[in-house]
């Protein structure tokens, strides 16, 4: 592993070396979940002045209209204070989300590419390029040889391909506030019919590693040797959080507790990019396509004081916008989604790609403090370790599944255990062990969550804990999404008592509740829906009764919450034979129409 970054704990009058470890993310899952959706790339006639990229838009490519390749990584999560919401990301990854060269050594090299289209610069006297970059943001920090570089094309060769000039570059570095860059276009060399730039970076090549974050690109005419304002007016960062604390929480833990759980008022972050303008700003809320809220009530609320900032890095204006909770209600029983479109409206000329944030508050059957996107892999270097996080439920309930996003690395440590552990509340601390199951890492496809579905279920009421201890010092590398601070709530523990986590962040691990009927009976046989499972405990095989005219989903897990065996039946039985099964303790789930079976199955 390249980098790592750790926090060293003292412990009494002795030094343990006991360490959190961050670390920097070898694959981009993003971008493996987008490979199908990659777009194509398109031949079109030259482009024509302005041209103008803010990357504000949803895709994980640039856009093809305008760039001609798609490496980089288009996206909302890295940067800190953008100029504009959205960023193009360069690193050691290629199109897919895969290191150019995972044996790769440290030393830089050329990595991502970003090439505009032709743009017809023959009728203009002279035009410039302006662009702001960023080192490392949320991400990792380039190193003094690494580096981002802009050229331009100044022809082509004996077979047709261009010839590029080094035009602009910038050394490695640490975390940095945006900065802007302007370049004049200018000679006969440029003005012409054919005119490209691309960016590159050198990087490490191995991993999503050495980050540059690039915003707001523009080619335009150039008047009196003095570039024109950018005159935008535009979002910062996306999805303001409607919850107190949690991103995502059960709808039935959020019923009849509105006005706990959500938040009183929110900032919509607004930038004012050197535009002499008035704001006026809305928002708006649907359920199924209906709207059921806005703010205001009537018409826009207008900041006309938002003052000029043409120094990136501060935020033009905190608008404090309430949120009325007794609008979130919905005659949903189980689950909700609200969509929540934030609007800001100006002069007609100001860029309107960025006015808009679209966000969708989803209430399911889990907790998460995370948005469902890591940045880095989040370890403990120490045998024995723990970690904990805090949550709270409204009303009694019972944990099924614990869900954990381990995110792959090159050191694969799927065959290492670790003790999964639910602990009650010791005045704001884990207290004592309600459950534990011994489990490994497992590896989903692109950025999914696996479910560990517990040995058996666990009633709760208040506050409690969920999370692991470790069986070796190997880190076992959980998802850390950098963009949700929960370190209020995240706890670990090296054998000197319980401590808040010192990164940023939020684990990605969700607590997910009933949502359907359980059966926890250890009697051999269960009834529900005319359903009945015996014998059990068995050796060779048990038998299921079914009701025949439904179809019958069968699952079986083993205690790890590996599927091992997936059917659908819709006779009257089926027996499940013991086969390759080991002896030991399995979960067998039967789901139909009616509900769901949880069954506890024993092979001796």
């Amino acid at each position: 592993m390249r980098k790592v970054w750790n926090v060293i704990l003292m412990m009494g009058v002795f030094a343990l070396q006991a360490q959190e470890v961050i670390s920097v993310l070898e694959t981009n899952p993003l971008l493996q979940t987008k490979q199908k959706q990659m777009p194509k790339m398109r031949t079109a006639s030259a482009l024509t002045l302005p041209f103008l990229d803010d990357f504000s838009y949803s895709s994980y490519f640039p856009n093809n209209l305008l760039w001609e390749d798609s490496a980089v990584f288009i996206n909302r999560s890295y940067p800190i204070n953008p100029v504009t919401i959205g960023v193009a990301t360069f690193d050691g990854l290629d199109a897919n989300g895969m290191a150019y060269d995972i044996s790769a050594s440290t030393q830089a090299a050329r990595a991502d590419s970003l090439t505009s289209r032709v743009i017809d610069l023959s009728v203009v006297d002279s035009a410039y390029l302006l662009f702001y970059y960023q080192a490392e943001g949320l991400g990792d920090n380039p190193q003094p040889e690494d580096s981002l570089v802009l050229e331009f094309s100044i022809g082509v060769d004996t077979i047709g391909f261009p010839i590029w000039k080094h035009i602009w570059s910038v050394a490695g570095q640490t975390t940095q506030e945006f900065q802007r860059v302007e370049v004049n276009i200018k000679g006969t060399n440029y003005l012409h019919t054919g005119f490209r730039f691309r960016f590159r970076n050198y990087a490490t090549l191995s991993g999503n590693y050495d980050h540059w974050h690039i915003d707001y690109v523009k080619v335009d005419t150039y008047f009196a040797g003095q570039i024109p304002d950018l005159n935008d007016v535009a979002f910062v960062y996306d999805n303001p959080p409607l919850l107190k604390r949690y991103r995502e929480m059960p709808w039935t833990h959020f019923v009849n507790y509105e006005s706990v759980e959500m938040v009183d008022s929110i900032d919509a972050l607004i930038r004012n990019n050197e535009a002499g303008l008035s704001v006026d700003y809305r928002y708006y809320v649907y359920e199924n396509n209906l709207l059921i809220d806005t703010f205001p009530g009537l018409g826009w609320r207008n900041y006309d004081s938002i003052q000029d900032y043409s120094i990136i890095g501060n935020y033009s204006h905190d608008p404090i916008v309430l949120i009325d909770d007794s609008k979130f209600i919905s005659s949903q029983t189980d689950t909700a989604i609200f969509k929540m479109q934030h609007i800001i409206k100006t002069t007609p000329n100001d860029n309107k790609n960025n006015d808009t944030l679209t966000h969708f508050q989803k209430f399911n059957s889990h907790f998460a403090y995370d948005d469902g996107v890591a940045e880095f892999a989040y370890g403990i270097n120490v045998q024995g370790a723990k970690m904990a996080y805090q949550f709270h439920l409204n009303k009694a309930d019972s944990l099924r599944i614990i869900q954990i996003y381990f995110a792959p690395m090159q050191n694969n440590v799927s065959n290492i255990p670790f003790h999964l552990l639910v602990w009650d509340d010791n005045n704001g601390v884990p207290g004592n062990i309600l459950h534990r199951d011994t489990v490994y890492p497992i590896y989903e496809n692109r950025v999914k969550f696996h479910n560990y579905y517990l040995s058996s279920p666990i009633g709760l009421d208040g506050t409690f804990y969920v999370g692991i201890e470790q069986t070796t010092n190997d880190m076992l590398n959980v998802g850390l999404d950098r963009n949700s601070p929960a370190n209020n709530y995240m706890f670990y523990n090296v054998g000197g008592g319980w401590n808040y986590s010192q990164f940023p962040g939020a684990w990605m691990i969700r607590p997910v509740l009933r949502t359907t009927p359980i059966i926890s009976s250890t009697n051999s046989v269960i009834t529900q829906n005319e359903i009945k499972i015996f014998p059990n405990p068995f050796s060779d095989f048990t038998t299921i009764l079914l009701n025949e005219n439904i179809e019958n989903h069968i699952q079986l897990f083993d205690i790890s919450g590996r599927l091992l065996k997936e059917i659908i039946v819709q006779t009257s039985y089926y027996k499940l034979s013991k086969n390759n099964l080991n002896s030991g303790v399995y979960l067998l789930q039967i789901q139909n129409n009616n509900g769901v079976i949880c069954k506890k199955l024993v092979i001796q």
